[in-house]
């Protein structure tokens, strides 16, 4: 039998293993404070700032799971082929958005005054997958009871709505315009999804009964229900339009284009005769509006894309 001080020298022998293994797993740990070297410029940055933009190529890369595999230079500091004027104004503008409270002034986007670098600065957000952090969207009640609905953010932009309301997707922070997106419908009641214009389309919070997307004035919009397209209360029959659960409205360039589950069903084109939108549609401040009881979900949403090859894309959720 183990006598008490063999039984005593096995348990601390153990318990130094269990020491140092514990410490080994710690030093394993992703180190918190990350340093860079961004186009032979040397920056250190918090691992949750880099990665604070869920579902990016950033808060992939440097999620701690490819740490080894991550291309450094020969001090062992990260490397990120990226110029640093226009990187680091990506990384101030996460710092400040994380300290941000009601009471300071909003956190804008980053802005430039050569054209040049801010395309630049919006090709190289859109290549790591940070448009949806950079360049926010959030979605609000403007029609209905606020108790009634439960309004998610990104990145799985979603309403849930016990009474018929009306919402509006607008920008944060930037003067990007949304010019397309797409709406996934869940259990969804008179689903009527289009644009309002900002300058006209009175916003206010107004409880009770109201009119939806396509029947107030100075909106237009698809109607689930009715199967057609509205505009400020005309009706226009769209043949075999049918959507259920799961369905995928895609509306593009301001309401020019309508696709459901990938098939064109409206263009203004096409509706030239009998749908009458307004004229030059582009020069108006259009934000997405939706209509509806039930739930849906912003799967898509492309901003103004800034240069005529390039398109800015959020990506909530994939289809």
């Amino acid at each position: 039998a183990e006598n008490q001080e063999e039984i005593g020298a096995r348990d601390k022998h153990i318990k130094k293993r269990q020491r140092g293994q514990e410490y080994e797993s710690y030093m394993q740990l992703p180190c918190d404070v990350l340093h860079l070297n961004v186009g032979g410029n040397l920056t250190a940055v918090l691992r949750r700032t880099l990665t604070s933009v869920e579902g990016s190529m950033l808060a992939s890369r440097f999620s701690g799971r490819w740490d080894e595999s991550i291309e450094k230079d020969r001090n062992e500091n990260f490397f990120i082929d990226q110029p640093i004027e226009l990187f680091q104004p990506m990384i101030n503008y996460l710092r400040a958005k994380a300290c941000e409270t009601a009471l300071a002034p909003p956190v804008t986007s980053p802005e430039f005054k050569s054209e040049e670098k801010r395309r630049d600065f919006i090709r190289m957000v859109e290549y790591f997958g940070m448009t949806s952090g950079i360049y926010p969207t959030v979605m609000e009640m403007c029609r209905g009871e606020p108790e009634s609905a439960q309004i998610c953010g990104h990145p799985n932009l979603s309403v849930m709505s016990r009474e018929w309301a009306t919402f509006t997707l607008e920008t944060r922070g930037h003067k990007r315009p949304i010019m397309s997106f797409s709406v996934v419908l869940g259990e969804v009641e008179r689903a009527q999804i289009g644009w309002v214009r900002t300058g006209h389309f009175v916003k206010k919070l107004r409880p009770g009964d109201h009119k939806g997307v396509g029947e107030e004035k100075f909106s237009f919009g698809l109607d689930c229900c009715q199967g057609g397209l509205l505009y400020e209360g005309s009706f226009t029959k769209l043949d075999g339009l049918a959507t259920e659960k799961g369905t995928v409205i895609r509306c593009e360039n301001k309401g020019e284009r309508w696709l459901v589950n990938g098939q064109l069903v409206a263009s203004s084109i096409a509706l030239e005769e009998t749908f009458q939108l307004p004229p030059d549609l582009q020069h108006y401040s259009l934000i997405p509006a939706f209509s509806g009881k039930g739930d849906w979900e912003v799967c898509e949403v492309e901003l103004d894309p800034i240069t005529s090859d390039h398109k800015a894309t959020i990506s909530h959720a994939h289809l």
